[in-house]
């Protein structure tokens, strides 16, 4: 695998998993980190503003063994900004991450987020305060424009790379869009043919294939891969094997599954607290327990869980229920591909 370098950072892989909100947090990156030690992964954004007030969010938390791993900030006041990222660096974060492309209204009805490419001027002044604050690489996560009428990806990637940033995530929809329609991958090449440093395509990649085929289309240096990733954080292991060797890697079946989803569960309960932990943990079972035989009837008890005594007990029930129906599958055999996972 040839080295994709960020700036002074190199990275064995061919992905990097961006931020997103209530996912990867401590735990998730964790349980990443099972089964792949080299993929780019960043934490939760951060409001640089709320900096201010919170000297120590949990939110930055780091781990000493989860790197390499950057730190993704949000705001639209280039000193806040700075001040933001210095903390970031501090904390040990690889790289620091800039949001550029956040959809969601209460981020951008200020000009955080994908508002910034509607203020390039701006952009360029944020990137310059930060770059001049840090001493770790400064990538750009943006969209391909506010709306069909003002796709500018282009032209502000070109601007900012002037000014130092290192790598790029090119989500192929605009702000508009959301996350409906298809991503565009050729305009996401666009971008690509305007900078020199690493882009990551960001859209529709859901399989190893598919990663293949955004890298065939726009020639970016990786793909970056968000919501594919829950109840699947196995995913990068297998479009790294997959980009570098060819090889296929089957995912983990039913039964190894709700192993993992079991430690996710202990690693949210343990760092968060029982809880939040749980609360939290919600979600993340219902993704690792989709497609399973009568699993819709188990993702509705999983929104009512409360306690670890509860979310347990489930999870053993739905294992004993796959055991009962297991003749009616082959999803039982054991997966040599995947070591055993501990739950202690």
């Amino acid at each position: 695998m040839k080295k994709i370098k960020i700036g002074k950072l190199e990275i064995n892989s061919f992905v990097y998993i961006p931020p997103m909100a209530g996912v990867t947090d401590l735990a998730f990156r964790k349980v990443v980190r099972m089964f792949d030690k080299d993929t780019l992964i960043a934490t939760e954004m951060v409001s640089s503003k709320s900096l201010m007030y919170k000297s120590d969010p949990s939110i930055m938390k780091l781990s000493l063994d989860e790197h390499p791993v950057g730190i993704q900030i949000f705001g639209h006041e280039p000193d806040v900004m700075a001040n933001a990222a210095l903390i970031a660096e501090g904390k040990g974060a690889d790289f620091i991450d800039i949001n550029m492309g956040c959809p969601v209204p209460k981020i951008t009805k200020g000009k955080d987020g994908a508002a910034l490419m509607r203020e390039p001027d701006l952009a360029c002044e944020i990137v310059k305060a930060i770059i001049g604050a840090v001493s770790i690489p400064v990538t750009v996560k943006m969209r391909l424009g506010w709306d069909e009428c003002q796709k500018n990806s282009p032209e502000l990637a070109m601007r900012l790379e002037q000014l130092g940033v290192c790598a790029f995530t090119i989500h192929g929809r605009t702000r508009e869009q959301g996350y409906s329609g298809n991503a565009d991958w050729e305009a996401i090449s666009k971008v690509r043919k305007c900078v020199s440093v690493p882009v990551f395509g960001n859209g529709d990649v859901r399989t190893p294939h598919d990663a293949l085929r955004l890298i065939e289309v726009t020639g970016c240096s990786g793909v970056a891969i968000a919501r594919a990733t829950m109840g699947s954080p196995w995913l990068s292991m297998q479009i790294n094997k997959f980009l570098s060797y060819g090889e296929i890697v089957p995912s983990p079946n039913d039964f190894e599954k709700l192993d993992i989803a079991k430690v996710h569960l202990h690693e949210l309960v343990k760092i968060k607290g029982e809880v939040i932990g749980i609360r939290e943990a919600r979600r993340h079972l219902i993704n690792y327990t989709k497609g399973m035989p009568n699993s819709a009837s188990f993702r509705a008890e999983i929104g009512q869980i409360s306690t670890m005594q509860e979310a347990e007990e489930l999870l053993l029930r739905l294992k004993e229920y796959l055991m009962e129906h297991s003749n009616k599958s082959n999803n039982h055999e054991e997966n040599k591909e995947f070591v055993s996972i501990s739950t202690e």
